[in-house]
C-alpha cells in the first residue's frame, strides 16, 4: 500500500479560482470564455460554470492529467499543458475535436 504523504507542485498550484481567458478549437475557432470558471479545492472537490451550465464533483491529478468526476456522472480527463501560479492551460478533446482552454487565476 502506497500512501501519498506530500502534495506535488501541481496539486498545490491548481487549488483556487480560475476564469476563462481563451478557448480555441483545432480549426482556430474561438469559443466564448467570458462566463467560464473553475474552482479547485484542497479537499479534492471542484466547481465549473459556463454561463447557465454548472457542474461540481471530485477531481484528482495524475501526472499532467486532470481527472474530474461530476456528481452523478462519468469520470473525464484533460491534459494539463501548462500550470503556473497565474495560468492554467488544458488540452481537451470534445467529440473528436481538439481544443485548448486557457484560464487565468481570479
Amino acid at each position: 500500500l502506497l500512501v501519498r504523504c506530500t502534495q506535488s507542485e501541481n496539486d498545490k498550484l491548481i487549488v483556487g479560482d480560475w476564469k476563462g481567458a481563451e478557448w480555441i478549437s483545432a480549426t482556430q475557432t474561438k469559443n466564448d470564455v467570458d462566463n467560464v470558471s473553475f474552482s479547485f479545492y484542497r479537499d479534492g472537490k471542484y466547481a465549473y460554470a459556463n454561463g447557465a451550465s454548472k457542474e461540481k464533483g471530485n477531481y484528482y491529478l495524475d501526472g499532467d492529467n486532470l481527472h474530474t468526476t461530476p456528481d452523478g456522472g462519468q469520470e473525464m480527463m484533460v491534459k494539463i499543458e501548462k500550470l503556473t501560479k497565474d495560468s492554467l492551460v488544458f488540452d481537451m478533446n470534445r467529440s473528436g475535436q481538439a481544443e485548448r482552454l486557457t484560464l487565468i487565476r481570479k
